[in-house]
Order: C-alpha cells, then structure tokens, then sequence
C-alpha cells in the first residue's frame, strides 16, 4: 500500500465530544480519499499545552497511526493547516 506514519494532533480545546469525533472523522476521510488506511487512533484527551497556541492554554492531544503514499502526506498536511480546529499537527515516517 503505502508508508506507515505516525501523526500527532493538537485539537482546540473548544471542542465537544461531537465536534472533536467530526474532526476525527473528516480527518480518516482525508487519508482514505488519498488512497491511506488507518490502524490506530490513541486519544489521551485534554491536556495543558506547555505554551499558548493561538490564545488557547489547553489541547486535546490525539496520536494516529496509518498507512499512505508518501505523496499525500504534503497534501494532508495543508488541509490540517487550514484546519482551525487543528492548532498543531505533526507527522512522521516510521519506517526511517
């Protein structure tokens, strides 16, 4: 299929469940229209950021695990970046 990764998300702390599991869905529909395949989503949930990001002090933290061709992580990357609900993100490659 693809490369596994490794993705870190920051979500605003504004969010209720609904709205943080619409997130999570859009994202999953994401990389399953770029051709991905999700294996694991490990949501530690609400924490104290270490410094403020985009005037918010909390975040909930979120971890994914995936599979995806190595050219949609860019195109992935600028719709989490567009993404206002997403104050961080971060992707790597597992496999390096």
């Amino acid at each position: 299929m693809g490369r596994a990764y490794e993705a870190t998300f920051i979500f605003s702390s504004a969010l209720d469940e609904d709205g943080l599991a619409r997130e999570i869905a859009k994202i999953e529909e994401l990389i399953a229209k770029e051709g991905g395949a999700i294996q694991e989503w490990n949501q530690w949930g609400r924490r104290r950021l270490a410094y403020e990001i985009k005037g918010q002090t909390d975040g909930y933290y979120a971890f994914l695990k995936y599979e995806t061709d190595p050219a949609s992580i860019e195109r992935l990357g600028q719709v989490y970046r567009l993404n206002e609900n997403i104050l961080r993100h971060m992707s790597i490659n597992l496999e390096e």
